[in-house]
């Protein structure tokens, strides 16, 4: 069961989904009873347009952090970076904000959900299994969750 964790408890992911310029995917294999949080955006408007999610899925207590999942446009997504260049010698610094298209990072290994390639990724954080369906870009990452378990919940995410 999927419960809003945070201060938007009248926000539903229902509402959420409704809200974006993309299609939203959820889970519906469970581990465990989760409690979800809207991570981002914050703060939350659903009267605008949201461009990217964020959800961070919890334990049953909502003490323990077990994966997360990012989403937005495949085509279309553009986002945005900081670069600070700091020259120490003259002791001044300069950033710049940089805007990119999204490019789907086909590093890593090849993963198969249902039909859907993706790619998983072992990292020092734990593992980032990612792929694109229905012109969503989808990102699992966790460091909890071994790379079957995750799989397992990422095409439950696959209609």
């Amino acid at each position: 069961m999927l419960i809003p964790k945070i201060a938007f408890a009248h926000i539903g992911l229902d509402q959420l989904k409704s809200a974006t310029d993309f299609k939203l995917f959820t889970p519906h294999y469970c581990l465990t009873d989760w409690k979800v949080e809207i991570k981002e955006p914050f703060p939350l408007d659903t009267d605008q347009l949201i461009k990217k999610v964020r959800l961070h899925y919890f334990d049953k207590s909502g003490s323990t952090y077990l994966f997360g999942i990012e989403q937005h446009k495949a085509i279309g997504y553009r986002s945005k970076r900081s670069e600070t260049i700091i020259d120490i010698l003259r002791k001044t610094s300069t950033t710049t904000v940089i805007e990119e298209d999204f490019k789907f990072d086909t590093s890593g290994e090849v993963v198969y959900l249902n039909g859907i390639e993706a790619r998983y990724d072992y990292g020092t954080q734990g593992g980032c299994l990612r792929w694109v369906q229905d012109g969503t870009y989808i990102e699992v990452d966790s460091f909890r969750l071994s790379r079957k378990q995750m799989v397992l919940l990422a095409r439950s995410m696959i209609e």
